[in-house]
């Protein structure tokens, strides 16, 4: 059976994923990947025993796996061959700076100054599957909104990501589910919209949507100063300090879950806001089978949906992206990085992210010792 390879199976996405594959099929192998071996082995043994009271049998497995050995994985990757590889390995998570006092934590959580968290063990990842020469599709999980965009001008573009603005455009359904007074299924959105857009804004920023409900366009009936004040005030806006890791990831895993689900049983289905396809920045609808990711974009070009991401990148700190993968911050960004974290960045090559990311790293202890955050 061909297999699904989750790396960073022993963090906390990966962990929710592993736990929602045991608790809905048997016809799927998955092999969960970590530099973790310990909690990696344990993981997947939980799993098992979450699946077998479901009367669910995976083939599930461990395997130990380096990132930062290229060869290694690569070698790897060649005796696995998997058909689908999610990729969840981050030096950083998205999360590190929530756990910052909320003034601190407003001028530098935008996330694209922190990219090279969110790069560097993706570019390894690439990187081998490049060496590997096997035929594979890649779901990327770290930042896909902008680290696919890199990668693609490095000629390694993964397939996709998911998150992000799926996210915000589940809760639109619902939304507008509750507002219709028809059940949830009736509804479907197609989004384009970026990161910047769904989190860093709870959706007051640039985005793209059309609405269809009970088989008719309602887009109309919601335009987007109206969808905003529905999003926030049913408090899907508030921004709340982050306890631990565990915030928002068992709905995060789900999103990246469908994803890969969508290509490894090549089931052709339209899904609702996928983010970083094929190298382009933010996310937009997408059908997902064995050939990849296939826009779909019902009402909009494909210059205008990604004009709407690049904007919607500005609000995360991305000014721009150079063909070479060189990316440029925007002054203000750069400006709080450097106050708060005393780290100065301008425009970041890619060959440059390992070594920034542990200025970053050592930026980021700084603070966390200052205001005696235990993560």
């Amino acid at each position: 059976m061909d297999s699904l390879l989750i790396i960073g199976s022993a963090g906390s996405v990966g962990h929710d994923m592993m736990y929602q594959i045991a608790s809905m099929r048997s016809d799927i192998k998955v092999i969960g990947a970590d530099v973790n071996e310990e909690k990696g082995t344990y993981e997947i043994e939980e799993a098992l025993h979450t699946a077998h009271n479901f009367g669910n049998y995976p083939d599930l497995s461990f395997r130990k796996l380096n990132l930062f050995d290229i060869d290694g994985t690569a070698e790897a990757l060649n005796e696995i061959r998997p058909k689908v590889i999610c990729n969840l390995g981050s030096l950083g998570s998205w999360w590190v700076t929530r756990l910052l006092p909320d003034d601190v934590y407003h001028k530098i959580g935008p996330v694209g100054p922190w990219i090279p968290n969110h790069f560097t063990l993706a570019y390894k990842l690439m990187q081998a599957v490049k060496r590997s020469k096997i035929k594979t599709h890649v779901v990327n999980g770290a930042f896909p909104d902008l680290t696919n965009v890199i990668l693609s001008k490095l000629g390694m573009a993964p397939t996709c990501g998911g998150g992000n603005m799926d996210l915000g455009i589940s809760r639109v359904r619902r939304l507008v589910a509750r507002d219709m007074k028809i059940p949830f299924r009736d509804v479907f959105v197609y989004g384009v919209g970026h990161h910047g857009t769904y989190y860093t804004v709870r959706m007051d920023g640039p985005m793209w949507y059309k609405i269809i409900a009970d088989g008719n366009d309602v887009t109309d009936k919601y335009p987007h100063k109206k969808l905003v004040e529905m999003y926030q005030g049913f408090g899907y806006g508030k921004s709340t300090q982050s306890p631990s890791a565990l915030v928002d990831q068992f709905r995060t895993s789900s999103s990246f879950l469908k994803h890969c689900l969508a290509i490894y049983y090549n089931t052709g289905e339209v899904c609702a806001s996928v983010a970083g396809p094929n190298g382009l920045p933010g996310a937009y609808p997408c059908r997902l089978s064995e050939r990849g990711a296939e826009l779909v974009l019902p009402g909009i070009s494909l210059a205008e949906a990604v004009k709407v991401n690049e904007d919607g990148g500005k609000i995360d700190g991305i000014e721009s992206v150079k063909p070479d993968g060189t990316v440029i911050f925007c002054d203000e960004n750069v400006g709080y990085m450097k106050e708060v974290v005393g780290y100065g960045c301008k425009e970041l090559l890619p060959l440059d992210q390992e070594s920034r990311q542990k200025e970053l790293e050592a930026g980021l202890k700084r603070l966390y010792e200052k205001y005696k955050v235990k993560a």
